[in-house]
């Protein structure tokens, strides 16, 4: 079973998103503290990242994984901004990372995952 990790600091967004993974077939847990999450990131097949948090944002865990040489499949899941805007920028500072509009989500998010790392 594939294990994906959230990072959300919203708790209950985080369990709602947790249980529609779940209820999807996959292994998922969450993180609310986006800076020790990154430590952890070797145990998942993929993190599953909100853009926008207060202390330490999406974009600030994409580029501690980049500094640390981490590879993972990245989905970035946002309700912030314009989803075309957003997406060119992710592709071009940080090329295979997917985005979905939070907006999206029960549309988009299953097939993102999917085609990055299947079932």
């Amino acid at each position: 079973m594939k294990k994906i990790l959230i990072i959300e600091d919203e708790p209950d967004v985080a369990e709602t998103i947790k249980a529609y993974l779940e209820g999807a077939g996959y292994s998922a847990e969450y993180s609310l503290d986006p800076a020790k999450a990154v430590k952890d990131l070797n145990k998942f097949d993929l993190l599953l990242l909100d853009l926008i948090m207060p202390r330490f944002s999406g974009h600030q865990v994409l580029k501690e994984m980049k500094k640390g040489g981490i590879k993972k499949p990245v989905v970035v899941l946002s309700a912030v901004g314009l989803p075309g805007v957003i997406s060119a920028e992710l592709k071009r500072d940080y090329p295979g990372v997917l985005f979905v509009a939070k907006t999206a989500m029960h549309s988009e998010l299953l097939p993102a995952i999917k085609k990055l790392i299947g079932q």
